[in-house]
């Protein structure tokens, strides 16, 4: 959405946002660096929040950043008072904990869309309790709305996690229809997530609009490859957690270690677990904690191999799962080994740019061989397909929005 807002006044639509005040919410890291790219003609509105994270920090003895999970780190651990606010989360707290920002927002937005007159309406999720925002301002101003939805809402992949009861599945149900049918146009960022949603919702109109990346972050922030050491390095940006571990990668990583010394680098939050079962099987691994957007961009192209491994999670095949950061991996041109379905969307992305390959988790010999091919191939330039990485760059996603704006806005004239 920040890049959606950068661009989109190119396109002759300028944004007003409306998010949260950071006093009153709780994120498990935050980057100021990237204020910086919010045009100045820009308007943000920032509006109070009940945040259940303070309370759930003060219970803990904790700060509010320190109790916020992301990917569920430490989600296998013993903890009852955890489970007790996981169920609360998920039975309590519906759609999602960030319920607490929509009575401010949507007191706010009401007065907006009044006062002033806007061509469009647009929400973004998760959280997707900021759909029930957007619904707010849909209904005050009869404008058309876009629903915006970057992961799935009833098949999000961590629902297991949530002790969900039957009463609040049905909620999350109910609230997803009234949302999506409501909507003037849903927007989500893969094909099988869009065949998801259209299995269980009629809505007025559909499009995928994928992730991407945005060229100019990569020239400048590009550092030549110069090699500080003599290790073979597979690197993973992001969380992560035991859900994305594999030991059939350890195992092949073990097998590389006997024609070259390899280390494993997380940048981001780590799983003390996960670190641990790299090292116990004679790994090397450096948990680098997390990193500005900027610098992890520049660490993405110092690196021999890109991991991109999908939560695992059981009775969820995955094939609509793409992460955000396969866009700026494959802008990095760095060889990417990605885990999950190989018959999904990240699967078809990968083929396309010719970016690397999708393994299942316990394909133990294509690892080895694909990590071999990259050591050998070393220093060549990875073969990237330029014209196929091009239909991701920011500027031209921006652009397919833009003309669904345009669309809906001459429709309801």
């Amino acid at each position: 959405m920040l890049k959606f807002a950068r661009y989109l006044p190119s396109y002759g639509w300028l944004p007003t946002i409306l998010t949260v005040d950071p006093k009153f919410a709780a994120f498990p890291s935050i980057d100021e660096s990237l204020l910086r790219e919010i045009p100045s003609q820009v308007k943000v509105i920032r509006t109070r929040a009940w945040d259940p994270f303070g309370l759930y920090g003060r219970f803990q003895g904790k700060k509010k950043a320190d109790v916020v999970e992301v990917g569920h780190v430490g989600e296998k651990r013993k903890d009852g008072f955890k489970r007790v606010a996981r169920w609360l989360r998920g039975n309590i707290f519906l759609p999602d904990a960030r319920i607490g920002w929509v009575p401010f927002a949507s007191r706010v937005v009401r007065k907006l869309v009044q006062e002033q007159k806007f061509d469009a309406i647009m929400s973004t999720g998760p959280p997707h309790s900021s759909h029930l925002v957007g619904m707010a301002a849909h209904k005050a101003s009869k404008l058309p709305w876009v629903v915006d939805m970057r992961d799935p809402w009833v098949e999000i992949y961590y629902r297991d996690q949530m002790y969900e009861g039957r009463v609040a599945r049905k909620i999350q149900s109910i609230l997803e229809r009234r949302v999506l049918s409501t909507a003037s146009a849903v927007v989500s960022v893969s094909k099988h997530v869009g065949i998801g949603l259209k299995r269980r919702v009629k809505m007025q109109y559909y499009e995928t609009i994928p992730n991407g990346f945005d060229p100019i972050d990569i020239l400048r922030d590009h550092i030549p490859r110069t090699r500080t050491e003599d290790a073979f390095t597979l690197a993973y940006i992001g969380t992560y957690t035991l859900r994305r571990h594999s030991n059939a990668l350890v195992a092949a990583l073990q097998q590389l270690q006997a024609t070259m010394s390899v280390e494993v680098h997380l940048v981001g939050k780590v799983d003390s677990e996960a670190l641990e079962a790299y090292r116990v099987n004679g790994i090397p691994v450096k948990g680098l904690g997390y990193l500005p957007h900027n610098e992890a961009v520049a660490y993405m192209q110092e690196v021999d191999v890109l991991l991109l491994p999908l939560p695992r999670v059981q009775g969820h095949n995955g094939a609509g799962d793409v992460s955000g950061k396969v866009f700026e991996y494959m802008s990095a041109r760095r060889p990417i080994l990605a885990l999950g379905s190989t018959e999904g969307d990240l699967a078809d992305i990968l083929n396309q740019v010719r970016a690397g390959n999708i393994f299942d988790y316990e394909d133990q010999e294509g690892m080895f061989d694909f990590l071999k091919n990259c050591l050998e191939s070393r220093e060549d330039a990875w073969p990237i397909n330029d014209e196929a990485l091009a239909e991701y760059e920011r500027p031209r996603l921006t652009g397919q929005l833009a003309h669904l704006l345009d669309q809906l806005s001459k429709s309801d004239s």
